[in-house]
């Protein structure tokens, strides 16, 4: 069953100062972090309280603090992310092997990391007859590639988003040639769970072989489905 978003009044006020102010450390210089001055001026709030809440996330190794006390991204994260993306594969990865193998075709996931999608699987079939190179945890803009595209039209409409986003949401899937790897064609479709997107998978098959797009973009909603059940 999904679940409904929470109301304003049902937030938790520190929580959620405390999850923004992770997301404003991750927009920062991350040579250079922030002091607890400019942690509080970014975030809106009183410097005592931007001090208390680094001192917790210090405490759970969410964030570290330099010798010249400015803070910044922890290793606590970090171990999160990896167990999140161990979850996804263990879901995920014998299903892109069984559909790399049955249609001759390199199957790929990424997953969201702020405005970029990053590669987080890249399966090709035994007998390939060509090989991509696209490797695991390379990056691109979200809005680029059929992979990137298929994780935005996996959200709620917004305004000004690219055509291609509108129709990936129409038609559940996208289409891209050549945007990642030339001569290549891209089909994705995103992985929504609980009414929210942040992986797609697709598949990636030379340019020549685009005219089983159909074909191939209906299995490629169909996995995108079934990786959805397993995560639920």
């Amino acid at each position: 069953m999904t679940e409904e978003p929470a109301r304003p009044g049902e937030i938790a006020q520190t929580l959620d100062r405390g999850l923004r102010l992770l997301e404003i450390l991750a927009e920062a210089d991350p040579d250079q972090g922030l002091s607890p001055t400019e942690a509080a001026a970014r975030l809106g709030v009183h410097r005592s309280i931007a001090a208390r809440l680094l001192a917790t996330l210090l405490r759970r190794g969410f964030v570290r603090r330099t010798r010249e006390g400015r803070y910044l991204l922890g290793m606590g994260l970090f171990t999160l992310a990896r167990q999140v993306s161990q979850n996804l594969m263990v879901v995920a990865g014998p299903l892109l092997t069984e559909i790399a193998e049955r249609l001759d075709a390199t199957a790929v996931m990424h997953v969201a990391d702020g405005d970029g999608a990053v590669t987080l699987a890249s399966v090709e079939p035994k007998r390939a007859s060509f090989h991509i190179g696209l490797r695991t945890g390379s990056r691109h803009p979200l809005g680029t590639a059929a992979t990137g595209i298929a994780i935005l039209a996996g959200r709620p409409a917004e305004a000004g988003e690219r055509d291609k986003v509108t129709q990936g949401r129409k038609q559940g899937y996208v289409v891209t040639t050549g945007e990642l790897v030339p001569n290549f064609t891209g089909i994705a479709a995103p992985i929504v769970v609980n009414g929210w997107c942040d992986a797609s998978v697709g598949v990636v098959i030379p340019k020549e072989r685009k005219h089983d797009e159909k074909v191939l973009a209906g299995e490629v909603i169909a996995l995108a489905r079934n990786i959805a059940i397993g995560l639920t």
